[in-house]
């Protein structure tokens, strides 16, 4: 890959999601889980709301807020997600609710303030440029219009933001940056015209296996995550809630859902 460390380009992240779209299909935290529930409430899209799904993947939430809106656009930079996302829909017969655009968050093909309800969850992280991506929200997003954002957040403190970063950027280098929540409440939805409203706190369980497995890290690269665990500070045991089992480690993320609503 071309990228720079924790820069990567919009074709390196395209690169790797066409490797490992099968396996965010079969995904269960992608699949399921409090935080895909807290997603729809907030939305709350009725029948006559058109939703997009930003950075769909291989179309969770999508489908998720399609049992509620009128019709769902389901986003996202990599065809194969899209493709995965694709079959899934025909399995579920969701199809007839859901059209596919191919996109990157800095750059939706939408008309200005055209939008009423915007849903993203756990793609944030892997925008090549974050606050770029939310003002093109802003951009789309009807006056009033509400925008739902998930995904991981970091500690608050600083050294803790550093080793989560450095870990999910070993793991899969096509990630970006995971921020903590009050950067998200006071400066970066803000600065892009948004009003935070809620924010729900939740938690995502890791099971190390399955999240290196997920993202095709390298052995390598998994045996350095596994020193790096080993070697983290009782602070950073105690904020990720890192335990062993056996050859196994476990481990949590926290993660926030956010209503904000276009000022």
């Amino acid at each position: 890959m071309s990228f720079q460390r924790g820069r990567p380009s919009a074709h390196d992240t395209q690169s790797q999601y066409a490797r490992q779209a099968q396996r965010y299909a079969e995904s269960s935290l992608h699949r399921r889980g409090e935080s895909l529930e807290t997603v729809r409430r907030l939305a709350a899209a009725t029948g006559s709301d058109t939703v997009l799904d930003l950075g769909t993947g291989t179309g969770f939430t999508a489908f998720a807020v399609a049992a509620d809106a009128a019709r769902v656009i389901a986003a996202d930079l990599t065809p194969e997600m899209l493709r995965q996302a694709q079959r899934l829909a025909r399995e579920r017969e969701l199809d007839t609710k859901l059209e596919w655009t191919l996109a990157a968050a800095e750059s939706l093909p939408f008309a200005d303030n055209t939008i009423p309800v915007i849903t993203c969850r756990y793609a944030s992280h892997h925008f090549h440029d974050l606050p770029r991506a939310l003002r093109e929200l802003a951009r789309v997003t009807q006056p009033n219009g509400r925008v739902v954002l998930c995904d991981v957040v970091a500690p608050e403190a600083a050294e803790m933001v550093e080793l989560m970063n450095q870990l999910e950027q070993l793991r899969d280098p096509t990630h970006v940056w995971d921020y903590p929540i009050s950067q998200w409440r006071q400066q970066l939805l803000p600065a892009a015209g948004f009003e935070v409203q809620e924010v729900v706190r939740g938690k995502n369980p890791q099971l190390f296996s399955e999240w290196v497995h997920r993202a095709g890290t390298p052995r390598d690269a998994v045996e350095q995550l596994n020193q790096m665990f080993a070697a983290a500070s009782e602070e950073a045991q105690q904020a990720f809630e890192v335990r062993r089992q056996g050859a196994e480690i476990f481990f949590s993320w926290d993660n926030a859902t956010i209503l904000a609503v276009k000022r």
